[in-house]
């Protein structure tokens, strides 16, 4: 065992309290504690040698601090906005149910059948990235996204 030596600082009342507190919290002597405090200053591992600066444990300390950061950023954005959320896809869901009803009067069972197939054909290809060939004018066939036919009505 290497030979104990002694150390001895002066300092004020509030650091001393601070420091058997502190000794206290981790279940060492006072003396004990503030070896530890230096060597980690000082980035020293127990056999006195110096450490890599001590920067795995900050680093993953760092790491950690920002995983908890991140991950309650997420679940306050999550309860922020899936009220929101859910609003639209109701209000989505009410209009698309409205447009089906007032379509059901004017299509005949078969051609509303045929539609639906097209729209979940498209949305599949559209998924993958696919694109749908269509026919021109002029009888060519060209390569057009899925999106280009759903976007056509509205011009």
């Amino acid at each position: 065992m290497p030979e104990q030596m002694r150390l001895q600082i002066y300092t004020t009342e509030a650091v001393n309290e601070k420091l058997e507190q502190r000794a206290e919290q981790a279940d060492l002597s006072k003396s004990k504690y503030c070896e530890m405090v230096l060597k980690k200053h000082h980035g020293m591992d127990l056999n006195g040698r110096l450490a890599r600066y001590s920067a795995d444990e900050d680093i993953m300390e760092t790491l950690d601090d920002g995983i908890s950061s991140l991950a309650a950023s997420i679940e306050e954005l999550q309860a922020e906005a899936t009220p929101d959320i859910e609003h639209l896809q109701s209000l989505r869901t009410m209009y698309v149910i409205a447009l089906w009803e007032l379509l059901k009067q004017e299509y005949s069972p078969a051609e509303r059948e045929g539609a639906i197939k097209r729209a979940a054909l498209e949305m599949s290809e559209s998924r993958s990235g696919t694109t749908l060939p269509t026919q021109s004018d002029d009888g060519q066939t060209a390569q057009t996204s899925p999106l280009e036919a759903l976007l056509a009505a509205d011009r």
